[in-house]
């Protein structure tokens, strides 16, 4: 899964949207939660577009809102069976910028207590494209998910589920509304686009409301592609 993640608007993020031709201003943000708002880029009308959405997928049919599911990750093994994400897989593909993505590794116990954060990061915090799925809600309301599989068997040491990550060519064909859907599952492979590099940080972003950069508490581990 995938349920924080850190954005910085450096000068690699903003490569990425230059080379995108989108032009924004965006400030930095930390332990980003689900429901907050986080900006996703999608292709309309040939153009790439950059806009604020909910992180946390409100379909277009349903009443509204609602935390009764877990709509913040979209598994890849379920997004051809599901309601609320077959639509959008097809149809309202997307991007979420990110510098890095916070997964927690599980120690012996079932309580919080026994469970170590991590963040995972490229090297010289260049940026992560996740791919994501958006839907609008009541004309008004922009919201998303992010796609996750299979977690990388160096991955696999950390969590067991990680999320989709595209490099700039994968990136380009996830958004392209013309793409053939059988050619999108090659991304969804337990597969990663670029080296990562996780280390273990303090428990106090394990509180959502800690919006702080995280604090390293271990050496960093390379995780292989």
């Amino acid at each position: 899964m995938c349920g924080r993640f850190n954005f910085i608007f450096n000068t690699t993020m903003q490569a990425l949207f230059s080379d995108l031709g989108i032009t924004a201003s965006l400030t930095n943000r930390f332990n980003i939660a689900p429901t907050e708002s986080v900006a996703i880029i999608l292709e309309h009308q040939k153009h790439y577009e950059c806009h604020l959405a909910r992180w946390w997928l409100t379909p277009s049919w349903s009443n509204g809102p609602d935390s009764h599911y877990s709509m913040f990750n979209a598994r890849a093994e379920n997004l051809e069976h599901s309601r609320a994400f077959k639509g959008p897989f097809h149809h309202k593909r997307c991007i979420i910028p990110a510098t890095s993505f916070i997964e927690w590794q599980t120690g012996n116990g079932d309580d919080d207590k026994d469970k170590q954060a991590y963040e995972i990061f490229r090297p010289e915090q260049q940026p992560i494209a996740f791919a994501g799925l958006w839907d609008c809600w009541n004309d008004e309301m922009i919201s998303c998910a992010i796609v996750t599989t299979q977690a990388t068997q160096s991955m696999q040491t950390i969590h067991p589920r990680m999320p989709v990550m595209l490099n700039k060519q994968g990136i380009k064909q996830w958004l392209n509304p013309d793409a053939e859907i059988a050619s999108l599952f090659i991304f969804m492979a337990d597969q990663q686009p670029y080296p990562l590099q996780a280390q273990a940080v303090d428990r106090a972003i394990n509180n959502p409301r800690a919006k702080v950069v995280p604090k390293a508490v271990g050496d960093i581990i390379y995780l292989a592609q």
